[in-house]
């Protein structure tokens, strides 16, 4: 029986392996190279499925019988796993921030890298043979042959980047709050479901403990890891041939932390005082009622900014501090004042809920719905039969 599981185990490790290799490598090369999708951050992406093939190279090449004429890519994922983290923090980075750079100072983030690189020298001065039985114990025990502690260090390196990741990507939600009207969410979530590729390792740990405590066998650690691999990689395929705007420039880019421009706009901001806030308020809000911008779907702070004639920064701070709430918050509570006036209307009375939403400025059902009950604390339709209702008694 342990035979045939082991069989079933090898086999299975086999197959994810040819298709993970097959699939981070045409992806990860199609990101860096082809015109029609090349931007930056498709640069970072790209390197780290490339960086992915590093882990399956070994394997690929043994299944292909060749391992021994290329012996040295054994275990040379021992450091350019290292390498992993930051190039996903940078692939996040160049979605969300306007002209984001790999500037000399951002090269610190491969030091580990480095230095896991220098730690596992005498492993690659090796023969070659002795790199082969490394390699062989390796897939047959799921065993590295390297202390707990290097370990724990792989498992941590990729966490501190998740928590890194995910910090910039609320960041970047906070953002698109303050200067967007609408949101399209599909951005936000693909960083979101990005940066969780950061936890494979975990990923892999719990399917093994799983496996091995409940189910009664041994999963190989690469089989699991892999798998997930090939999961992402065939997502990204999949979301290129879908959403081809992911792999563009990102909408409303953040501005780069301590640039001269976001320093600039603190420094201005800082010049803002009451009154002329108050004065920003009152324009501000005669602006809405008489020219009605939020009934464009895509309006944004930058729009709004140059139809009323305030600075952008001076706008956000106004509406921040004096109103009590984001752009985007700011923005919705005109268009669900709109709809509510839209649905008692009896002259709108062939009008669909959907329709008057989209008439009202919105860019989808579902963001009509959540701004509108948390306005209202109702839904359109319990706030319709509650106006009908009100105009039936008083006649």
């Amino acid at each position: 029986m342990e035979q045939i599981t082991d069989y079933h185990t090898i086999t299975l490790l086999n197959l994810v392996t040819i298709i993970s290799f097959y699939e981070c490598t045409f992806t990860g090369i199609h990101l860096l190279f082809k015109k029609s999708v090349r931007y930056q951050a498709n640069s970072y992406l790209g390197g780290l499925l490339l960086v992915v093939v590093t882990f399956l190279l070994p394997g690929m090449l043994f299944l292909l019988g060749i391992l021994e004429q290329f012996i040295h890519v054994v275990h040379i994922h021992f450091f350019t796993f290292l390498i992993f983290g930051p190039l996903a923090y940078f692939y996040i980075r160049a979605c969300t921030q306007k002209d984001f750079k790999l500037k000399p100072k951002l090269w610190l983030h491969f030091i580990p890298a480095l230095v896991g690189l220098l730690y596992f020298v005498p492993f690659y001065l090796q023969s070659g043979s002795e790199k082969f039985i490394a390699f062989v114990t390796w897939r047959e025990t799921g065993s590295m042959g390297v202390p707990p502690w290097i370990m724990l260090i792989r498992l941590l390196h990729p966490i501190i980047y998740f928590i890194i990741c995910i910090q910039l990507v609320l960041t970047y939600r906070k953002h698109l709050d303050n200067t967007t009207s609408y949101i399209d969410f599909i951005f936000h979530r693909w960083l979101l479901y990005f940066s969780v590729i950061l936890l494979l390792p975990i990923f892999g740990a719990i399917v093994i403990v799983f496996s091995t405590n409940i189910v009664g066998y041994q999963l190989n650690v690469a089989t699991a890891i892999f798998s997930l691999m090939l999961i992402f990689a065939i997502s990204i395929r999949i979301a290129i041939l879908v959403k081809p705007s992911l792999f563009h420039v990102f909408p409303h880019q953040m501005l780069i932390p301590n640039s001269t421009e976001q320093q600039k706009q603190r420094y201005e901001k800082s010049t803002l005082q009451g009154d002329k806030k108050d004065f920003y308020v009152k324009k501000l809000t005669l602006f809405m009622d008489v020219e009605k911008p939020f009934l464009a779907s895509d309006l944004t702070l930058a729009d709004l900014s140059k139809q009323i004639d305030i600075p952008s920064h001076h706008l956000s701070q106004t509406i921040n501090e004096k109103l009590g709430c984001n752009f985007l918050d700011f923005i919705n509570k005109y268009r669900v004042k709109e709809a509510q006036a839209m649905l008692v209307n009896p002259k709108l009375e062939h009008y669909t809920i959907v329709s008057i939403a989209y008439e009202a400025g919105f860019n989808s059902k579902s963001t009509f719905y959540t701004a509108f009950k948390k306005n209202t604390k109702m839904t359109p339709s319990q706030y319709k039969k509650q106006e009908t209702r009100k105009v039936a008694l008083m006649e």
